[in-house]
């Protein structure tokens, strides 16, 4: 349960973040090696970077040690943590979730752990810079969004654990295939909307909490399908539920993100119908998410798939999602990129 001198695992990761913000544990395979990349990309930017074998977990859970190294070093703006090959990142040089959000994108398009911590820390320095000096002022404190946002979404539900446990399995021979274009962006950004509600739901919104829990298992199910798909050789399906998904995965995107529903659970007074609009897009959600599960269970019986759920009725109701949806299919025919709605 303990590091080797007797010391806990995070211990160990807060007194080495000390010296030079980077720890990682020699249980980790070349550990000197990894260390002295994750220093040439980190540079002089304010990250804490602690790598750390599977056995932490036996310790703590990873939102824990993000959450105790950003307690120990409030001089470090982003923490990231690797425990095996799973990620975890707060910031409050970001905005809320969105640190989670591009440690989540680099574990799905990576196949190695020194590639997911370059491209999350690669991500966070970008995403760093563009928010500009605004944040003045601000460092300086413990980290609390990014933080929060991590642990309430462990806390939310089970299913998030088994989102872990299943990209820990998934590393090397048996690691998830790629997503199809038409997916992939909108499932790295499902992920980080329930980051988002997640935080939301820290501050004292428990039906964000129940929001947070159910984008988190519709974005690990469909990487789960289309992964089944790739396994089982069947490429027909496979593209048939690329072309169906990616329409569906893009309204209900639109539907979850910051601008429609995130903003009526946080500002319902703002809105006519708050509740009749919340209810529209959780039944929807709710729906998407069974059929996902009844689609893999398809797959596994080799049985062809089943596309039911629309969510034309949805956009159809609402002149929001009416004009995100025309603004999408314009800006799909000029440059082909999927919008985020905010």
């Amino acid at each position: 349960m303990y590091a080797a001198d007797g010391q806990g695992y995070v211990d160990d990761a807060i007194d080495g973040i000390e010296v030079d913000n980077i720890y990682v544990s020699p249980e980790v395979p070349d550990a000197d090696a990894l260390e002295a990349t994750l220093a040439q990309q980190v540079g002089d930017a304010s990250i804490g970077i602690a790598v750390l074998s599977d056995n932490a977990l036996l310790e703590a859970s990873g939102p824990d040690i993000v959450r105790e190294i950003a307690t120990a070093h409030p001089d470090c703006e982003t923490v990231i943590v690797a425990v095996g090959d799973d990620l975890w990142a707060g910031s409050h040089a970001l905005g809320q979730g969105e640190a989670m959000g591009i440690a989540n994108q680099a574990e799905q398009s990576t196949d190695s752990l020194e590639a997911a911590l370059t491209e999350t820390v690669q991500g966070v320095i970008a995403a760093s810079d563009a928010a500009g000096a605004g944040d003045d002022g601000v460092g300086g404190g413990p980290i609390i969004g990014g933080v929060l946002t991590v642990a309430v979404v462990l806390a939310a539900g089970v299913a998030v654990w088994g989102v872990s446990r299943s990209r820990r399995r998934s590393r090397g021979e048996n690691r998830h295939a790629p997503l199809p274009d038409t997916v992939r962006p909108l499932v790295a950004r499902l992920r980080a909307l329930s980051g988002e509600y997640a935080a939301a739901a820290a501050s004292g919104n428990p039906v964000a909490g129940e929001v947070s829990a159910e984008v988190s298992l519709v974005a690990e199910n469909a990487t789960e399908l289309f992964d089944r798909l790739d396994r089982k050789g069947d490429e027909g399906q496979r593209a048939t539920a690329a072309v169906e998904y990616g329409e569906t995965l893009r309204k209900l995107t639109a539907a979850l993100d910051r601008d429609y529903l995130l903003d009526i659970l946080e500002h319902p007074d703002l809105w006519d119908e708050p509740g009749d609009r919340v209810r529209e897009v959780r039944t929807a959600l709710s729906s998407f998410s069974s059929e996902l599960v009844e689609n893999i269970k398809q797959v596994n019986a080799r049985r062809g798939l089943h596309f039911q759920v629309s969510l034309d009725g949805l956009i159809g109701r609402r002149k929001e999602l009416q004009e995100w949806d025309r603004a999408f299919e314009r800006a799909d025919g000029e440059t082909g990129p999927i919008p985020r709605a905010d």
